[in-house]
C-alpha cells in the first residue's frame, strides 16, 4: 500500500468569538491555510478537534476539503497519546501531523516532510530551542502503532528511538523553506491573528510581484 495521509489538529477553546481554528486571517478561517498547505498526494484526511471543541463548527470546511471530523483526546495528555490517535486513525502508510493554529506553514514544508517519511519512519522538526516537534511532523504508521502498542508506558522519545530510522530536522535546515521559520508561528490570541494575516499579505504581494 503506497496512501498518504494527514491529520490537522486543533485545539478546543474560542478565539474572535468563534471555534479556534475558524477565527479568520484575511477573510478566511485560520486552519484553511494548514489545509491547503497539504500535500496533492493526502488522500486520507483527518480534522482533529481536542475535546471539549465544538467538531460540529467544523464540518463545513471538513466538506470542503473532503476531510473527516473526529474528536480526539486532550493534546495536555503528551504527544505520545496524539501520535497514537493520529497513526491508528488513518488508513495511508504515512501520516503527516500538523497543527490547524499554525496558518504559516507552507506546502514545500509539508511535503517535505511527507515526502522524507518514503525514507525515514519518522520526520523529526525541532524548534529553534532545539525541542522536538512530535505534533508537527510525519510517521510511517505501520512501525509507530506496533511500537506504541508494545511499549504502553513509553514516551515519544523512547518510542522514536525503538522504532529507529528517524531523522530529526533542524531549525537551520528548515529555513530554506522559510528564512522567520513561519511554520513554528502558533495562534494563541487575537493580536497573533493580526501578526499572521500581516505576514500572509506581505507574501501574497511579493508573489504577485514574481509573477510578473
Amino acid at each position: 500500500m503506497h496512501r498518504s495521509s494527514a491529520v490537522v489538529y486543533i485545539r478546543s477553546g474560542r478565539l474572535g468569538g468563534v471555534e479556534r481554528g475558524l477565527a479568520k486571517i484575511a477573510g478566511k478561517p485560520m486552519i484553511e491555510y494548514v489545509l491547503d498547505a497539504l500535500p496533492d498526494d493526502v488522500e486520507d484526511l483527518i480534522i482533529a478537534v481536542e475535546n471539549g471543541g465544538d467538531a460540529e463548527a467544523y464540518l463545513e470546511v471538513a466538506d470542503r476539503y473532503f476531510a473527516q471530523v473526529v474528536s480526539s483526546g486532550k493534546l495536555s495528555e503528551g504527544a505520545r497519546k496524539f501520535v497514537e490517535f493520529a497513526v491508528n486513525s488513518v488508513r495511508g502508510d504515512r501520516v503527516v501531523i500538523l497543527p490547524g493554529d499554525a496558518p504559516l506553514i507552507t506546502k514545500d514544508f509539508a511535503s517535505f516532510l511527507l515526502e522524507c517519511s518514503r525514507k525515514f519512519t519518522a520526520v523529526l522538526p525541532r524548534t529553534p530551542a532545539r525541542r522536538t516537534t512530535y505534533l508537527m511532523a510525519s510517521y510511517r504508521t505501520a512501525p509507530f502503532r506496533e511500537a506504541l502498542a508494545a511499549h504502553p508506558e513509553a514516551d515519544m522519545e523512547e518510542v522514536v528511538r525503538r522504532v529507529g530510522k528517524a531523522i530529526h530536522l533542524s531549525s537551520i535546515s528548515l529555513r530554506i523553506f522559510d528564512e522567520k521559520l513561519g511554520m513554528f508561528f502558533r495562534i494563541s490570541s487575537v493580536q497573533d491573528l493580526r501578526k499572521a494575516e500581516k505576514i500572509i499579505r506581505i507574501r501574497r504581494k511579493r508573489k504577485s510581484i514574481e509573477t510578473l
